[in-house]
């Protein structure tokens, strides 16, 4: 829509809290730590590091023993697929972080004329 500008900082964060804090299957804490973990935070509990490393790095190679592993691990096909998708958001929104912080540098840099 023309003349709409979008607060994208603002649909991130909400993003990350409907993921991080809404109801799940698995708890809060642990989309938390595998959310950080993708991002390249610290290493969290096996299977979950494994899996949510990987995922950040590269999610292509994630193995099926790596999901199997976490489907035993979180008890459910449904559980385990939450922590997929929180190690993806987390890896993605480190990623839209790093570039809204290269456009505002860029920005900062081109104004200084």
């Amino acid at each position: 829509m023309p003349g709409t500008e979008l607060d994208h900082r603002a649909l991130a964060a909400a993003l990350e809290s409907r993921i991080l804090d809404g109801a799940g299957k698995t708890p809060p804490a642990l989309r938390r730590k595998s959310f950080e973990r993708a991002g390249g935070g610290p290493p969290i509990n096996q299977p979950y590091d494994d899996l949510a490393r990987q995922i950040g790095q590269s999610a292509s190679h994630v193995t099926d023993d790596q999901l199997g592993r976490v489907v035993q691990a979180a008890g459910s096909e449904k559980a385990a697929f939450e922590i997929v998708l929180t190690a993806a958001a987390g890896a993605g929104l480190l990623r839209f972080r790093s570039a809204m912080k290269a456009l505002e540098e860029a920005t900062d840099a081109s104004g200084r004329d």
